[in-house]
């Protein structure tokens, strides 16, 4: 089980990289916000699954605990931009409701 688990993982960190490489490479994703932010949460889960994929095959170093926390420091940021992007959007649309409603 152990094995299939570590295969996973190491599975995702490729796709998750690939991802991150692919936007690179294929889209204009400096052009928005919106573009901008996808690429700064698909490379900060990507670095994460990555390390994570490291750490299952070479088990052992002081190097990990620098390299963990410098890649998953960026989990929180991209996290809370998420928040505010959902909440943003949930604000506008309730905002536009209303404004159709009262015929603003």
């Amino acid at each position: 089980m152990y094995a299939v688990g570590t295969v996973l993982v190491v599975l995702s960190a490729v796709l998750a990289d690939a991802c991150v490489a692919a936007q690179m490479l294929l889209a204009r994703w400096w052009r928005t916000s919106q573009g901008i932010h996808v690429f700064v949460f698909q490379a900060a889960l990507g670095l994460c699954l990555s390390l994570w994929a490291l750490r299952l095959i070479v088990p052992d170093g002081d190097w990990f605990l620098f390299a963990r926390t410098a890649s998953f420091a960026a989990i929180p940021v991209v996290l809370a931009w998420r928040l505010s992007i959902i909440i943003r959007t949930w604000r506008q649309a309730r905002r536009q409701r209303k404004d159709a409603q009262y015929g603003h």
